[in-house]
């Protein structure tokens, strides 16, 4: 039996009109009197997906984009918008015209055209799409389309309201590597406090690792090898927490402290999460999906989406990923012309940007052979392995993936 499934791609626009008026008077002399255009300005404001505030949808002043999957009869897609009159000597005369239903698709839009909006004010309309009919096939994609256009009205005097903000992304690029004022491998993004290199993109999809390690963990003071609880952590990115800081020849530490050092995981960990499991089913140390480091991750996941950053996806980097970037396993490396496995200099390792080796951090990749070892990247550029109850070195840095559109 085929899946039935229509997946729904909608677009809402609004499409702002012009009254222009324009007159002649003689008063010994000209004088023109014309419609102030630089004032009318109509807008979303706000947009809200099944219930769920999520102003990413909106992708600059006069274009709501959303993407659903509808499949069972009688599922809904509800999108709530704002529209605002930003303008103060217009009113705003508005009309709606939709996408009609189709046999699998009931299209509902509701907002008031019958009022003129007034100047600085706002009002709500709703649309709604229901799959009516069941549908038997491959996957279609539908586009529903409203245009809602409005023409200024004039007013005999100004408004003294104050209309709602313009929506703004929460991203902001603040570093541009390449001058070309978009988003590109290699910029530096912000969303509030927290920063991200970018390292890949593909079509929609950004991947970004952090910008330093997670305020978490302990602190190592010096070659002692004691590691002391970080007071008070705050779960967030901090520039002092970049884990070990080599030399640049690896055979001096410098730095201390060292902080934001963690183990992968602990003894206690491992037995918790295979308590009452046979030794046959029982999972490995190494395994990201029951280490200690995933916890502080999904815990910064948590602090992301209080940002509305959007993120689709918070987790640490592959060694897979890493490769891809120029990190060479062989060589232990990931600094271009440097070969670690020999400590010499080495001009086929191609090496990754040095962004990604700005901070000592694991990765969630295992080591092949050995239950109870994982991969991790040094600040020096080393790209090796190491036990998962070592802690006195590396961190956690994350990785988020976001949509290229946000920007």
């Amino acid at each position: 039996m085929k899946r039935r499934s229509v997946l729904l791609l909608g677009m809402l626009f609004l499409m702002v009109g012009f009254a222009a008026v324009t007159s002649t008077l003689v008063i010994n002399g000209n004088a023109r009197i014309a419609s102030n255009d630089d004032d009318f300005d109509v807008y979303f404001s706000a947009s809200f997906e099944n219930g769920k505030k999520k102003n990413s949808l909106i992708k600059d002043d006069t274009h709501i984009v959303f993407d659903y999957d509808i499949s069972m009869v009688g599922e809904t897609y509800t999108l709530e918008y704002d529209v605002t009159n930003g303008s103060r000597e217009y009113d705003a005369s508005v009309s709606i015209n939709c996408t009609n239903s189709t046999e699998y698709l009931g299209i509902t839009n509701e907002f008031d055209e019958e009022t003129n909006l007034l100047a600085t004010e706002t009002r709500k309309g709703t649309l709604k799409i229901e799959l009516i009919k069941a549908y038997a096939g491959e996957t279609t994609d539908v586009e529903v389309t409203c245009e809602i256009v409005g023409s200024a009205v004039s007013r005999e005097e100004v408004s003294d309201g104050t209309p709602a903000d313009k929506v703004k992304s929460a991203w902001e690029i603040t570093e541009d590597n390449d001058n070309n004022g978009e988003v590109s491998v290699g910029d530096l993004i912000t969303l509030g406090s927290e920063s991200f290199y970018v390292y890949n993109i593909e079509g929609d999809n950004i991947s970004a690792i952090a910008r330093y390690n997670l305020h978490v963990g302990g602190i190592l003071a010096d070659e002692s090898g004691d590691v002391t609880p970080i007071e008070n952590p705050t779960g967030l990115q901090d520039p002092s927490s970049k884990g070990a800081m080599y030399e640049d020849n690896g055979a001096t530490t410098s730095g201390f402290p060292w902080s934001g050092v963690v183990p992968y995981t602990t003894e206690e960990k491992y037995n918790q999460a295979n308590e009452g499991l046979s030794e046959e089913n029982k999972l490995k140390p190494n395994n990201y999906g029951i280490s200690v480091v995933k916890e502080y991750v999904d815990e910064y996941a948590t602090k992301l989406a209080e940002l509305d950053g959007e993120v689709k996806t918070t987790r640490l980097i592959t060694k897979e990923e890493l490769e891809s970037v120029g990190c060479d396993p062989n060589k232990y490396s990931c600094k271009a012309g440097y070969n670690y496995n020999n400590m010499t200099e080495d001009a086929e390792v191609a090496g990754a940007p040095e962004y990604m080796y700005t901070t000592s951090y694991w990765t969630s990749s295992p080591y092949e052979g050995f239950d109870d070892v994982v991969w991790y990247v040094r600040s020096i550029g080393g790209f090796g392995y190491d036990r998962v109850n070592f802690d006195g070195a590396l961190g956690v840095r994350p990785v988020i993936e976001i949509s290229k559109s946000l920007f």
